[in-house]
């Protein structure tokens, strides 16, 4: 569950980043290739470290180590794939509304996933939501300024 849990927050978080950084240049074509690109390295990228990270611990058998390292991998490729989804089918405003809202959708069931399976309580299963929630948000915030940034930076490049 590990792997599957890290791959599947660690791609909500990065998509978010890209889509909303790369998405205030307004060019969905720089968008769609940067989160493919960055969303297969990244997959690749979880899984290696969370290959090490088990074999480091010392605690698993070799096809725990394989089985952690490929949920990984799966779970980070297939909500990247999900929260892509919406930039293939809407404009791109649209898009990013969307992956935005599919995305802290996920995290919300993601963290009462987790929740449920550490046997939390209601309230602690609520703040458990708050904070994974915040983690998305403080994500789309940072990411849109960055992208202002950037975008001024390169200024006619962008679009």
């Amino acid at each position: 569950m590990q792997g599957m849990t890290f791959g599947a927050m660690d791609a909500i978080i990065n998509v978010l980043g890209i889509v909303v950084g790369l998405g205030v240049m307004g060019n969905k074509v720089a968008v769609v290739v940067g989160l493919v690109v960055a969303g297969l390295a990244n997959s690749m990228g979880n899984a290696a470290g969370f290959h090490v990270s088990e074999e480091t611990e010392g605690v698993h058998t070799r096809r725990e180590v394989w089985f952690s390292t490929i949920l990984s991998f799966c779970s980070t490729f297939f909500v990247t794939i999900i929260l892509l989804l919406p930039l293939l089918l809407l404009s791109l405003a649209n898009a990013i509304v969307a992956s935005v809202s599919m995305g802290i959708t996920i995290m919300i069931f993601l963290a009462l996933f987790v929740g449920r399976r550490l046997g939390h309580g209601r309230k602690d299963g609520v703040k458990l939501v708050l904070e994974y929630v915040a983690m998305g948000v403080i994500v789309v915030i940072a990411a849109f300024y960055l992208g202002q940034v950037a975008s001024s930076m390169l200024g006619g490049l962008a679009a």
